[in-house]
């Protein structure tokens, strides 16, 4: 198969979750607070898609599986979804918990520590899917893979982001850190080939 094919095929793939929420918008499926389902949704979708861009390496040490297509572009797709539906969560909070008015974001996000963290992590994911194609990989040089590493930086502001919503039910957020904690130390250590 083509690579382009596959590049498309995994796109797609990614994009599922996206459809599946349409879908129950426009079915009227979204239970009693729509907007909160949407919000929360695409939130959970980011941060899952953050974990799994960083799982790749330590996944590649340790099986070393053949991948349908290169790693690199695997990694790419993924980080370009976790900005993806970190831009949709952005968009359904703005337009409608905010009713697009921009001044009553700005006081909402000056007033509130959790939106400012959340929105701390988008603005610094922008760049990370602005440069992540090659011919920015050749312009930044070294450049390039420290700025990627604000990769790190922004998993875990999301996440926090996210256990100072909920506040109280700290499950999914702690699962989520704790991931988070083991895949960042799976990086530090050369991992051991199971195959």
């Amino acid at each position: 198969m083509p690579l382009a094919i596959k590049l498309i095929l995994f796109s797609l793939i990614c994009a599922i979750p996206a459809g599946l929420l349409s879908f129950n918008l426009l079915t009227d499926n979204l239970g009693a607070n729509p907007v909160e389902a949407l919000e929360h949704t695409t939130g959970d979708w980011a941060i899952y898609f953050l974990l799994l861009t960083l799982s790749i390496t330590p996944i590649q040490q340790m099986f070393a599986p053949k991948w349908f297509m290169p790693m690199h572009l695997v990694r790419r797709v993924l980080g370009l979804s976790a900005l993806a539906y970190a831009l949709i969560h952005l968009a359904v909070y703005f337009v409608f918990d905010m009713s697009a008015d921009i001044n009553e974001t700005l006081t909402d996000i000056a007033e509130r520590p959790f939106i400012l963290i959340g929105m701390t992590a988008l603005l610094l994911l922008i760049p990370l899917g602005i440069t992540s194609t090659q011919g920015w990989q050749r312009r930044l040089k070294r450049n390039w893979q420290r700025l990627h590493k604000l990769v790190y930086t922004i998993t875990f502001l999301g996440i926090l982001h996210y256990a100072l919503l909920v506040k109280a039910d700290l499950f999914l957020p702690l699962l989520y850190m704790t991931l988070f904690g083991i895949l960042m130390l799976m990086r530090q250590f050369k991992l051991p080939r199971l195959r």
